[in-house]
């Protein structure tokens, strides 16, 4: 993975030819959902756009997530 962005609540970075952006975000209605990720493969098609499932609460694992998601 080709970090291009990191802060506290944000990631932006690359994993096989795929972008990913992941904003640390508590989706309104549903705590447990603590981020919201967005794949999109080099034609700007989207593979992962959304909250993360209940019990997601680390930026690592919302990585693994965001992969995973996509099927990367």
């Amino acid at each position: 993975m080709r970090i291009i962005e990191k802060r506290r609540d944000y990631f932006r970075g690359t994993h096989k030819g795929a972008e990913i952006e992941i904003e640390r975000d508590p989706c309104p209605g549903d705590p447990e959902r603590k981020f919201y990720i967005r794949v999109r493969w080099k034609d700007g098609g989207l593979l992962y756009d959304g909250w993360t499932p209940e019990g997601i609460g680390t930026m690592a694992q919302a990585k693994r997530d965001a992969i995973k998601g996509a099927c990367l």
